[in-house]
């Protein structure tokens, strides 16, 4: 009869894309290399950087023997998190964005509620600090005491439902909320077993999100602050608002609502999702823009006309809440620097 290890000799496969990150990089593979768990598979995957991250890397693994480093040409975040996900030796896995840090107990954390609930994923909070203050918060908070965990089934419904603050708050199911960033997340390897992110894609997490979240049983959420996201005014997310972008997030969620919906799950956060559209409408600038645009329009037209009046309703309910909620957060926590 075989024994499962114990909790501290499973390995954890750590996945970092990296791409021109050489002034973060250090202090990043340095907080995940630091976790109390000590079983680490860390993953860097250069994706065809210019500035001397390449080298880096080459140095933090020669530095460690529990990391390793791929090289490819430039190819982008999904086709990087696809090396990583096929060389990953862990039985499960979590990801790190190349300038974003991890509290020293986050693996072994959601570890430990994963491996207790039975679950499929567990994932935590997180600290939404500017990067001048990084280092000082991570200190600071380096020793919080665990917090509460709440334990789910059905993660899709939760995750197209759950995403207004305010809603949740008075629910009282904030645990229940998570985005569909991989960070801040722990999977069992097994529910990437026949899904890669698509590549060439910046909303690549959006696009392949239900796929995921429907193959999961169970979901465990805890309300410890272990990830800290770096708000940086040069990230692609700050940088990137060409119509093509815009474009590609309609596509991403347009995805997530045709599997909600053949799943009997109301789209409501893709129906948000395809707003984008109208950022879309703004960014254009060529006749290809032009065309692009108008064709998304159709698909956001055809895959809106799919829902009943009632879920029209409700979609449009919870997205004029959400719109209210992202003007106030843009014009505080974004502007962090």
């Amino acid at each position: 009869m075989s024994v499962d290890p114990p909790v501290y000799e499973r390995t954890v496969s750590v996945i970092v894309p990296v791409y021109n990150a050489v002034a973060h990089l250090g202090a990043c593979v340095a907080s995940i290399l630091s976790q109390t768990h000590r079983e680490l598979d860390v993953i860097l995957v250069d994706d065809g950087s210019t500035d001397g991250s390449s080298a880096l890397c080459d140095q933090l693994a020669s530095s460690d023997g529990r990391v390793r480093v791929i090289h490819q040409s430039n190819a982008g975040i999904g086709a990087a998190q696809n090396a990583g996900l096929d060389i990953a030796v862990g039985d499960f896995i979590t990801f790190c964005d190349n300038d974003d840090l991890m509290s020293p107990h986050l693996v072994q954390r959601m570890l430990e509620i994963l491996l207790d609930a039975d679950a499929d994923m567990s994932c935590c909070r997180w600290w939404n600090v500017g990067a001048s203050v990084a280092t000082q918060a991570l200190e600071r908070h380096r020793n919080d005491s665990p917090g509460t965990t709440v334990v789910f089934d059905n993660p899709g419904r939760s995750y197209q439902n759950v995403f207004s603050v305010a809603l949740r708050r008075l629910k009282r199911q904030e645990l229940h909320y998570f985005s569909e960033a991989n960070w801040g997340k722990l999977y069992r390897a097994t529910v990437f077993d026949g899904i890669r992110f698509p590549t060439g894609r910046f909303a690549q997490d959006v696009a392949v999100a239900m796929d995921l979240y429907l193959g999961m049983r169970r979901v465990a959420s805890c309300s410890d602050r272990l990830y800290f996201w770096l708000q940086r005014g040069d990230s692609v997310s700050h940088s990137l608002r060409s119509a093509s972008y815009y474009s590609d997030i309609v596509h991403a969620h347009a995805t997530s609502f045709r599997t909600s919906l053949s799943h009997g799950i109301l789209p409501a956060r893709a129906y948000y999702g395809l707003t984008a559209l109208n950022f879309e409408k703004r960014a254009v600038q060529t006749p290809e823009d032009a065309e692009r645009y108008r064709c998304d329009r159709l698909l956001v037209s055809s895959l809106k006309s799919r829902l009943t009046p009632m879920q029209r309703l409700r979609c449009i309910a919870l997205l004029l809440l959400r719109r209210a909620e992202v003007f106030v957060y843009d014009r505080t926590i974004h502007r962090r620097a």
